[in-house]
């Protein structure tokens, strides 16, 4: 299934996760086709961004050191899910995959480390509702982790949609009193939009209302570039077998000496940045 036909059918169906469960249930050993090349425009980085200074980079530096689980690790620790050991184990063991599937949902207005948070409770989630029948425990994970994160991100989207919306209804009903009362008093309107009449105003209003509908999770930009995701993700042994240099990630992606020490730098500040709005309307 692809990620994008996942990720419309959990929003509309299986937002409650008893209805997850069942639709896992329904799917066993699902697996998802994940885009090779992510298409979404990137951000433009606003100067008053807030900034979660060094705990992101220190929180990727140290979870860079937890050794991978072995498949044998795996099947022995789920034997023994009734204990807090094994799941802590577990847990941890899945940290980096849970850093990694993050930067698919690092989007506009979000912060990287709420991802992390709502992921491992996804990780949670999976242990406890994991049956063998359900296939592969690593990919359910997975699916637990997206479902978490995606409903992370739409929850925000929905929450400034809504309040957009207010704002611009308010705004109208607002146009519509100053006119009035322009009208009684025979003064002249000093609204920036004085030179429109009232049902151009209100169209305009209307048409921003009209394109809140439009937006969802897969229209808003990107914090960072696909190149700078994935010199992270290398630095910090998200992929692959081992943490590479930047100058071994200089040459895995062909880049020029020096580029990917800048890039990399570059997306760090990306990554530190939190707050803010999603929305830009």
């Amino acid at each position: 299934m692809k990620l994008t036909d996942f990720e419309q059918q959990v929003l509309l169906k299986y937002k409650n996760d008893e209805d997850f469960i069942k639709f896992l249930k329904e799917n066993p050993g699902l697996s998802l086709e994940l885009p090779t090349v992510d298409l979404r425009k990137e951000e433009k980085v606003e100067e008053n961004n807030y900034v979660v200074e060094s705990v992101t980079t220190e929180y990727l530096e140290e979870i860079s050191h937890i050794q991978q689980l072995s498949k044998e690790q795996i099947d022995e620790l789920l034997e023994s899910l009734d204990e807090e050991e094994s799941v802590h184990t577990l847990v941890e063991g899945n940290l980096r995959e849970v850093a990694s599937i993050a930067f698919d949902y690092l989007v506009s207005g979000i912060d990287y480390l709420d991802l992390i948070q709502e992921g491992n409770i996804g990780v949670i989630k999976a242990l406890d509702s994991y049956r063998p029948s359900n296939g592969d425990i690593l990919s359910y994970i997975k699916l637990w982790i997206r479902k978490e994160m995606l409903f992370f991100v739409d929850e925000k989207v929905q929450t400034e949609k809504y309040m957009y919306k207010g704002y611009f209804l308010k705004r109208q009903e607002e146009l519509i009193e100053h006119e009035i009362v322009a009208e009684l008093e025979g003064e002249d309107s000093e609204d920036p939009m004085e030179e429109l009449s009232q049902e151009e105003k209100s169209e305009i209003i209307g048409e921003k209302i009209a394109s809140l509908e439009d937006i969802n999770i897969s229209s808003l930009p990107k914090k960072m570039s696909h190149t700078e995701e994935d010199i992270l993700k290398r630095f910090f042994g998200l992929i692959g077998e081992k943490r590479e240099s930047l100058f071994e990630i200089e040459n895995s992606l062909d880049l020029k000496r020096g580029e990917g020490e800048k890039l990399f730098e570059t997306a760090i500040t990306k990554l530190s940045l939190g707050g803010g709005r999603s929305l830009k309307i």
